[in-house]
């Protein structure tokens, strides 16, 4: 079922401008609202958040679907869920996850890092 429903939502509302997007290098962000409906930016956050609460397979297979379809979105989302969200809904303070995690959950606020590499 999940499977099922991310490709259909791969194919029919990613797919078209994928191209173009790619060589402008640009993110999809008129898309956010309708990722946020699958609740694609929730995937490994709990319901209480306003997460899916996905467990490891649906997460990956999810993945794997976006980026069958568009990879930057894939890994966006990826980096968005267990990069950006795991640390604070697994080592944050209380406090922390009341603030941050039912706005990453719903694609109100969109999570990322920052990576240098020396001598690059």
């Amino acid at each position: 079922m999940v499977r099922n429903a991310v490709r259909s939502f791969a194919e029919d509302v990613l797919g078209p401008g994928v191209q173009e997007r790619d060589e402008l290098e640009e993110y999809p962000s008129d898309l956010v609202e309708a990722m946020a409906e699958l609740n694609l930016f929730g995937l490994t956050c709990p319901p209480e958040y306003g997460g899916a609460g996905s467990d490891t397979v649906s997460y990956a297979i999810s993945i794997e679907e976006l980026s069958r379809v568009d990879p930057s979105v894939g890994v966006s989302l990826a980096v968005h869920n267990s990069v950006a969200t795991y640390p604070i809904l697994y080592h944050g303070t209380d406090e922390q996850k009341e603030r941050w995690l039912p706005e990453l959950s719903t694609g109100k606020r969109i999570g990322a890092f920052c990576l240098s590499e020396a001598q690059a």
